[in-house]
């Protein structure tokens, strides 16, 4: 008897489901093809389908968008203690012309100013806390100014002129060092540490991302293959069903059986091309889903590669060592410690009293008109305190309540961290008992399955010998049906218990032998280049 087209399903469709840290083998098959030039059946693996994702879906892409943002803000945080370099130009120029008149007789006086100037300043943060400071100011004014008055005694208008301005040029060196608060590697480079474990975060987040939608389109085509092994066993149980109501036939006509046994398989035919009509429009839904994901044309036909799989039996410690290592939920409550720690260092340093020393050195040069110039230095040092003593009332309050948040929080994250791993332990323990268990219904509905046919091949001898009736024949021809359809989901459900542990684990990338990129190179340099002019306002 020929195998049951689900047993070949079985041994073929799984293929290179391997954890690469866990199993010996290589990752899941890869290799797009089409049937001809100018067919529309594409021959699909479950490495197409992984690679057709990345490539396709929409979902991609603007998760790679996102992480333009990202990145600049990580570049932005940690640019704190590069110089600060501005230049800024200025030019005013302005003509007036006064006229006055009287009499039909009329005089004038023109004015002119003109401002221009340039500055620029450098300014360097220092990791201890200090400022550094550079200015250089130059400006040069040039006014004529034309006025006109009336006397009275002559009555005549008189009309006078006076020039004034000149340049100026100065530059300055100024320093700041905190002694209490804001002083110390540790308080001014939190910031910088907050922001790298965002950015661990946010490609931690690309990553599971990029795994769901994986794992999404690889649970869509298992649906679609599950929906046509599903029509095939439905095909061969409507086959089973009509040669049972041909034999039924005969022997009504035989006199050997009654019209209502015929009946009831004239029903059971019914039923089974009913149902066949219902697994056709579920193939077609699964196929449609799948392509909609890859992005693909909708009447495209799909066509799957059948693959062999191994047998996979996950070591619980070792499985959860590489959670604890991966998995995001886990390691965003370990990010939570540090953040809670080092925010509560920032709060104990913002209680303290603001003292710095300070000094600075410059130097001014004037040239007047007319015709007088003369320089200015300077050199000061200092010591600032700001010492606020709150004994009570709102401001004592907000400062207690800072702290206090920020111990609060400390403690709370170590709380989360450790239900965390508690869930993560449990969590991994339901899932490789899940993949082996799913290894043990395979190998239980496949026992099923056969029992099933051979239950079937011997009531239909019964039925042929007269010794059995044709309901108890459709009951198990019913039953062959079901056994074949559970021996299916069996495998599809191994299939995504062990897509379920590698997104508990976090290798579903390692799984696949996909390269996970924590940019878009060309995408981000096409942005920046967008919005470069911005930098240089003459553009």
């Amino acid at each position: 008897m020929l195998e049951p087209f689900a047993r070949v399903f079985i041994r073929g469709v799984l293929a290179c489901l391997l954890l690469s840290v866990l199993f010996v083998g290589t990752g899941w098959t890869t290799g797009f093809s089409v049937e001809g030039k100018n067919t529309e059946t594409l021959r699909m693996s479950m490495g197409d389908v992984v690679g057709l994702t990345l490539r396709n879906n929409l979902n991609v892409r603007t998760s790679y968008l996102s992480r333009v943002l990202e990145k600049f803000e990580i570049e932005q945080a940690e640019a704190k203690f590069e110089p600060t370099v501005n230049i800024d130009g200025t030019v005013n120029l302005e003509a007036v012309e006064k006229n006055k008149r009287m009499y039909g007789h009329s005089k004038k006086a023109p004015s002119s100013k003109l401002d221009a100037g340039v500055k620029a300043s450098v300014v360097q943060k220092i990791p201890t806390g200090a400022d550094l400071s550079f200015v250089w100011d130059n400006t040069h004014t040039d006014t004529s100014d034309g006025s006109l008055s009336y006397d009275g005694s002559a009555g005549v208008i008189n009309r006078t002129k006076s020039n004034s301005g000149g340049f100026k040029s100065s530059w300055r060196v100024e320093f700041s060092q905190p002694l209490l608060k804001g002083s110390g590697l540790d308080y001014n480079m939190a910031s910088i540490k907050l922001a790298r474990i965002q950015e661990q975060r946010n490609i931690l987040s690309l990553r599971d991302t990029l795994s769901a939608l994986i794992n999404e389109g690889v649970n869509l085509f298992f649906t679609f293959v599950q929906a046509r092994e599903n029509l095939e066993i439905q095909l061969q149980g409507l086959e089973r069903s009509k040669r049972l109501l041909e034999t039924n036939r005969l022997k009504m006509k035989l006199g050997r059986m009654s019209r209502s046994d015929v009946t009831q398989a004239e029903a059971d035919v019914a039923s089974q091309e009913y149902s066949l009509e219902q697994t056709i429009n579920s193939l077609d839904d699964a196929r449609r889903n799948l392509l909609n994901h890859l992005e693909l044309d909708q009447n495209v036909n799909i066509e799957p590669v059948k693959q062999k799989y191994p047998k996979i039996k996950p070591v619980l410690d070792v499985c959860l060592n590489i959670a604890l290592k991966n998995n995001q939920s886990y390691l965003d409550k370990v990010f939570a410690v540090t953040e809670a720690n080092t925010n509560y260092m920032i709060a104990e340093n913002d209680r303290m009293w603001e003292l710095a020393v300070t000094g600075g050195y410059g130097e001014a040069y004037t040239d007047a008109n007319p015709g007088y110039s003369y320089k200015d230095t300077e050199l000061r040092g200092g010591i600032e305190l700001k010492a606020p003593i709150n004994l009570w009332g709102g401001d004592y309050l907000d400062r207690k309540k800072a702290l206090l948040q920020a111990a609060t929080n400390k403690r709370r994250a170590m709380i989360e961290l450790e239900k965390a791993k508690r869930n993560i332990q449990n969590l991994v323990t339901n899932t490789v008992r899940n993949v082996t268990m799913g290894l043990k219904s395979i190998k239980l509905a496949k026992r099923n399955t056969e029992l099933q046919a051979e239950q079937l091949k011997n009531e239909n001898a019964k039925l042929m010998a007269g010794r059995s009736t044709n309901f108890q024949v459709v009951t198990y021809q019913d039953q062959l049906t079901q056994a074949q359809q559970d021996e299916v989901a069996s495998s599809i459900s191994y299939l995504q218990a062990l897509l379920e542990l590698d997104q508990t684990l976090g290798t579903t990338m390692d799984t696949w032998k996909v390269e996970f990129k924590h940019d878009d190179t060309k995408l981000e340099k096409d942005l920046n280049d967008e919005v470069r002019p911005l930098t240089w306002t003459w553009w």
